[in-house]
């Protein structure tokens, strides 16, 4: 199998498939391959498939082997080994995914992905452990818990407030959560917990949901950078609502994985 390993500010996947693949790969495999001792290593595993809708479907796997709904970052990451791989002569790519069509624009290592429409789906306070979060859940066509803070929080908090709310009955198919501080109209300072993962560098759609739920609160503008412990990522509010993300994803090394 030939792959390519890529990052987007940190957040690391192996990208493998064609566009005229249509078998998917089983849950253990998955397993393998996302494993950083007896694999290759990663925080998902992305695959490349036929699409009948779109120029290609991505689907993107946690290590447990479970596929979540869609990731920014893997959006991104797909687009430049799509083009890297010159399976299409353009640049701009449709891009099937659990959570529908997304396009994609892809400029050297400098990639834009749509990510759509934020939607607020409740807030309030959680408990947890005997402490009350202000929070608030956000569908990027996966699930958020965006927790808004004015101080900081140290790796043991993170670890255990994460997992905590990541498995919280709030959210029976579990939620990836955000820990943000807004510092301003146009910069918010993210930490992200993910669902399936633990901590990542940085997460585009938890970015959005972050900017959604700041917006809401009429916290920040339509271009936010959000800064993140592996970079920054551009966060635009277009028409109707429309989110899309832009920055950097590099290819570390490609390979061939021997089963």
């Amino acid at each position: 199998m030939n792959f390519h390993k890529i990052h987007a500010l940190g957040n690391d996947f192996v990208v493998f498939g064609t566009p005229n693949q249509h078998k998917l790969p089983n849950p253990e495999f998955i397993r393998i391959i996302c494993d950083r001792h007896y694999g290759i290593g990663c925080d998902c595993a992305v695959f490349i498939c036929g699409s009948e809708n779109a120029d290609y479907f991505m689907h993107v796997y946690n290590p447990d082997g479970f596929e979540a709904e869609i990731c920014g970052n893997a959006l991104r990451c797909s687009a430049k080994y799509v083009s890297d791989s010159g399976f299409f002569k353009k640049r701009i790519f449709t891009v099937e995914t659990k959570s529908g069509i997304r396009t994609v624009s892809v400029d050297g290592d400098h990639i834009t992905a749509e990510i759509g429409r934020a939607s607020i789906i409740d807030h309030g306070n959680l408990d947890v452990s005997g402490v009350s979060l202000p929070y608030y859940s956000v569908s990027m066509g996966n699930p958020h818990c965006v927790i808004f803070l004015t101080y900081g929080i140290d790796d043991r908090e993170f670890e255990h407030f994460g997992s905590s709310i990541e498995h919280h009955p709030l959210f029976p198919n579990g939620t990836n959560v955000e820990f943000a501080c807004v510092t301003n109209n146009n910069r918010i300072v993210m930490r992200v917990w993910e669902r399936g993962i633990g901590e990542t560098l940085s997460c585009s759609t938890g970015s959005c949901a972050c900017v959604a739920a700041a917006q809401y609160e009429n916290l920040c503008g339509n271009n936010v950078q959000v800064y993140q412990p592996g970079g920054i990522i551009n966060v635009e509010t277009r028409n109707c609502g429309n989110m899309f993300i832009n920055g950097g994803c590099t290819t570390s090394f490609k390979g061939t994985f021997i089963q």
